[in-house]
């Protein structure tokens, strides 16, 4: 009861102060106003100050007047890169510098109306020193690449810029440092004139740089020291966990900032990790804290510049996996492949209904799975389901049904074109009119399946088919199915590139490869035979288009092959018209002994740099 007393008191004190914050917003809006720099003088000697001993001077700072309400003078001595900072409501201020001592100072100007904050331009100057006639340049100012920048892995040469100046108005060389170490010692090119330098690099590596500027007096100067990565590069070299006297080491991704790290079954809550670091890097907490690793925790990691990097802990207990996932439908079982690394789950089934499947599902010991995430599981689309750990960690994953395709086949001499997510497409060639056979599995109902052929301008394409046949394969570990489905590329096609696309319902798929139909003078193709029955002493007749004296018949398993050897086959001298008489010898190779069955006829040729047969249509027809 005391809470929500607490939490009426709150709500009638918003609603009061809400109630008064009737004022309307300023309408004209006001922001500070950057200031002009007075004093010292940009890139100059400042021999202004007073004397306060032998090494330091008091220097007055000036700006113009403005109608700001505060400054904040900051300054930096450019030989320590320590920075100051003095509050005021003046347009001046002293301060004691070094003498014989490079400078840098800007002005933040601010207005009690507003949010805003405004900067001036910065000046460098030299603090005069007694008896010196000639100072060093002031250090180099670096532009370019940005400090702590990440570039690809890919990156192998970068260009550093850079600008200086100097008050004695000669001019300055330049030697360039890069190294692995901070500040970087080697002298990787000196002498140089220009303001900028190409160097190569390589990835896996944090680099440093800084410039050294020489005049003619031979005075120098060294710059900051800047540091860039090719390349992710963490700066955690070691994470683990030492328990029961086994070492469980984190996975350290840079590049999304996270510590991962795979735990058995012990009690997470006071352990320990060992940490190691690259030199100069820090953590929080620190290396052997003892934390409760069922909270969320993070890790910060600060720089040698101070700049700090958050990791995430993501924890992985080895208590909530699936070690086996299978489908039981009549007399078949269907076992998935599991891949425990991305969480998926990949089965090929038959043809039934995928959208009531009650799966046999093996877990981790101890683990458990909600009934209701499994039962009646729909596998028209990815569906899921999570494993919870004895100490509760979880691990959803994702089971997928996908139909596809992986292979197409002309119906004879021309090699098999497998389909994947992926990878390179053969130089595949086909003719309109021609006989394919496509290999599909995760057919559910081919009733319901659509296959079509998708051009370069994404125009679609009706692939007519017929299913063959369904086969089942399956071992201990895994299963897999194919739908054998006879497609004829449309002989009225146009020629061109092509990709094919599957579907059923609401699932479907476009492969990447592409295929060249042809359709054109070199097209062949059956248009007519004389009959489909058969008898010894009979003349087989086809007419067509392009007709060559080269053709194979499928029969008992073999494949028989009809050429210019042939003395029972002839042609005409256009190309329209062949006949095979059935000789004692050929009807004896293509008979069916067992009974009459079907033969399927394409006639075959060869087109310039394309190493295979292409085939006609299919044509078949009986021998008795």
């Amino acid at each position: 009861m005391k809470h929500a007393k607490y939490i009426v008191w709150f709500v009638l004190i918003v609603v009061a102060c809400s109630k008064n914050d009737d004022k309307p917003e300023p309408e004209n809006k006001v922001d500070p106003i950057a200031v002009q720099l007075e004093f010292p003088l940009k890139n100059s000697e400042c021999t202004a100050g007073v004397d306060q001993s032998n090494d330091k001077t008091l220097v007055e700072f000036r700006w113009a007047v403005t109608e700001n309400d505060s400054y904040e003078l900051v300054l930096e001595n450019l030989y320590t890169n320590l920075v100051t900072r003095t509050s005021t409501s003046n347009h001046s201020v002293e301060i004691v510098l070094d003498k014989n001592t490079p400078y840098e100072w800007h002005i933040i100007s601010s207005l009690v109306t507003s949010q805003e904050k405004v900067e001036s331009e910065r000046w460098k100057f030299y603090a005069a020193g007694e008896g010196v006639s000639n100072y060093a340049p002031f250090p180099a100012d670096l532009l370019s690449p940005d400090e702590d920048l990440i570039f690809d892995t890919g990156t192998q040469q970068l260009k550093l810029e850079w600008q200086s100046s100097d008050i004695d108005d000669v001019s300055v060389t330049y030697d360039v440092l890069v190294g692995n170490e901070n500040p970087p010692t080697e002298v990787v090119a000196s002498d140089l004139t220009q303001s900028s330098f190409d160097i190569s690099v390589s990835a896996g590596n944090a680099m440093f740089w800084r410039i050294a500027t020489k005049d003619g007096n031979g005075n120098i100067s060294y710059s900051k020291v800047r540091g860039f990565t090719i390349g992710r590069v963490s700066s955690i070299s070691s994470f683990t966990i030492n328990q029961d006297g086994e070492d469980y080491a984190a996975e350290i991704d840079a590049a999304q900032k996270v510590i991962r790290i795979q735990l058995g079954n012990f009690d997470y809550k006071k352990l320990s990790p060992e940490i190691s670091l690259k030199e100069g890097y820090s953590i929080n907490p620190k290396s052997g804290e003892v934390l409760n690793f069922h909270d969320t925790l993070f890790y910060t990691i600060t720089d040698p510049h101070g700049n700090e990097t958050v990791y995430d802990v993501i924890v992985d207990s080895g208590q909530h996996e699936v070690l086996s996932f299978r489908v039981i439908n009549g007399n078949e079982t269907y076992i998935g492949e599991v891949d425990s690394e991305s969480a998926t789950i990949f089965i090929q089934m038959g043809n039934f209904d995928y959208g009531d499947v009650n799966p046999e599902i093996e877990i981790s010991n101890e683990a458990s799975v909600e009934l209701i995430q499994v039962s009646g599981m729909d596998l028209k689309s990815p569906a899921t389901f999570t494993v919870t750990s004895e100490i509760g960690t979880t691990k959803e994953f994702t089971v997928m049904a996908d139909i596809g395709m992986y292979r197409l086949n002309s119906y004879f001499r021309n090699p098999g074109f497998e389909f994947s997510d992926a990878g390179e497409f053969p130089d595949y060639k086909v003719f309109a009119g021609s006989t394919q056979t496509i290999y599909a599995f995760n057919i559910q109902d081919h009733g319901e399946v659509s296959l079509e052929l998708v051009d370069e301008a994404g125009v679609t394409f009706d692939l007519p088919f017929s299913r063959e046949q369904y086969d089942h394969y399956h071992s201990f570990e895994t299963s897999s199915s194919s739908n054998y489905l006879t497609s004829v590329i449309p002989d009225n096609l146009p020629g061109g590139i092509y990709r094919l696309k599957i579907s059923e319902g609401l699932r479907s798929k476009i492969y990447p490869q592409r295929f060249e139909v042809i359709n054109d003078a070199r097209v062949i193709r059956i248009t007519e035979i004389n009959k489909t029955d058969f008898s010894r002493g009979d003349t087989l007749i086809m007419k067509g288009v392009n007709l060559k004296r080269k053709f194979a018949v499928a029969s008992n398993g073999n494949i028989y092959l009809f050429d210019e050897r042939s003395r029972d086959l002839s042609i005409n001298a256009d190309g329209t018209e062949m006949q095979l008489i059935f000789s004692t010898n050929t009807y004896g190779n293509l008979k069916s002994w067992t009974g009459n069955d079907e033969k399927p006829l394409a006639i075959q040729t060869e087109i310039d740099e394309y190493p295979h047969s292409l085939n006609s249509n299919i044509i078949y027809f009986n021998v008795n």
